[in-house]
């Protein structure tokens, strides 16, 4: 379940495609802007800055473990699945509570996947949930500013 679960949010593609489409409709609009502009912030701090900063190894490489899915090329500090999917989520939820809900739930399982895979310690995850959980939060708050 999981191995196919974390695949949902393999390079946020889940996400991106959830916000053209609430772009795409006038009633979901400002949500698909907030997403958009979530998902950029991000992915500029968690991928563009801190894991190549920070360089951290996943679990796996640490020990030789064996995994269920294909080994991720990038570092793991911070989760990006759990980045994006919390900034996503969170974005719909500061727009749609009720829509906002069930996306936090699938983001919870996108970071749950990562731990239950052994591909991101427990601290990537948190720091990814912070993360995404601020770019949600910092872009409702820009988007509403300027609409």
């Amino acid at each position: 379940f999981f191995s196919l679960y974390t695949h949902i949010g393999d390079g946020g593609v889940l996400w991106i495609v959830t916000a053209l489409i609430c772009l795409c409709f006038k009633k979901t609009r400002k949500t698909g802007l907030t997403m958009a502009l979530a998902l950029i912030f991000g992915a500029l701090i968690a991928n563009v800055t801190l894991k190549p900063l920070v360089a951290r190894l996943r679990p796996f490489q640490m020990n030789g473990a064996e995994i269920l899915i294909s080994a991720p090329k990038d570092f793991s500090f911070p989760s990006g699945h759990t980045v994006s999917s919390f900034a996503a989520a969170f974005a719909i939820f500061r727009n749609n509570k009720k829509w906002g809900r069930t996306a936090l739930v699938v983001s919870s399982l996108i970071a749950f996947s990562r731990l239950y895979l052994y591909v991101h310690f427990p601290s990537d995850v948190i720091a990814g949930l912070v993360i995404g959980i601020a770019c949600g939060y910092i872009s409702d708050k820009i988007i509403n500013s300027r609409l």
